[in-house]
């Protein structure tokens, strides 16, 4: 059976907001987006249980849950993971976890060009996945990583189409992008939902599920390892 035949939550909190959607049988039945500024380990169960209720779906119903695995919040990923995963256990479903950078740039099906979706992730630097959608979904091309803006800039090529939260931050710092000929979109419906996290699983089978406990993706050390690293003389590689 495959995913989309099923009843199925998609949870999304990696970036500055929360997404939950729930799609059953192909049909995106509804969501709700949050972006206040609450702390997700109070609003996401809260927003589960307010979904499943306006929709009439019980928990029950559930067959199975997709869940983005970063990069992101350090925080917010170990909320919605371990979120995820009590509710997959509790109800013995499957959960399937993808990072967030893809869903990004399947927005995209057969761009002819390179894209490459980038995410603010402080500190100076951007994390970065390029993928080349021209099969209608997109393939990887090298492994997500971390990278400055100037860095980023410079490697930029011809007809590159740039997705992600770090547009932003390159408008702001004068990056000029039209001098590069590159394209870049900004529109709202390129970023990650919670039904979005569904459909990127929709055509594959509901008997693979990722292994629990499931990894985020960080890419960089969170600041508590970084501490506990630096205080007991740990170097990190």
């Amino acid at each position: 059976m495959l995913i989309k035949e099923q009843c199925i939550l998609g949870i999304e909190s990696s970036g500055f907001y929360i997404s939950v959607g729930i799609l059953e049988k192909g049909i995106a039945k509804g969501g709700i987006y949050l972006n206040d500024g609450s702390p997700g380990s109070e609003v996401l169960l809260n927003k589960i249980d307010q979904l499943l209720t306006m929709l009439k779906i019980s928990k029950q119903d559930l067959e199975g849950i997709c869940v983005t695995l970063g990069p992101g919040s350090f925080t917010s990923l170990r909320v919605s993971l371990s979120t995820a995963e009590a509710l997959g256990l509790g109800l013995n479903i499957p959960v399937y976890g993808v990072n967030s950078l893809i869903i990004m740039a399947a927005t995209v099906p057969f761009y002819p060009f390179t894209v490459k979706v980038i995410q603010n992730a402080y500190k100076g630097e951007f994390y970065i996945g390029t993928y080349d959608t021209r099969s209608g979904k997109p393939a990887a091309i090298g492994e997500l990583t971390l990278i400055r803006p100037d860095v980023f800039y410079e490697n930029l090529e011809e007809n590159d189409l740039i997705l992600g939260n770090g547009i932003d931050r390159l408008l702001s710092e004068n990056f000029d992008l039209s001098k590069k000929k590159v394209k870049w979109n900004q529109d709202f419906h390129r970023q990650n939902s919670g039904i979005a996290v569904i459909e990127h699983f929709m055509s594959e089978e509901a008997k693979s599920p990722s292994d629990i406990p499931l990894e985020p993706i960080y890419i960089r050390l969170s600041e508590a390892e970084i501490n506990y690293n630096k205080r007991f003389g740990i170097s990190e590689c």
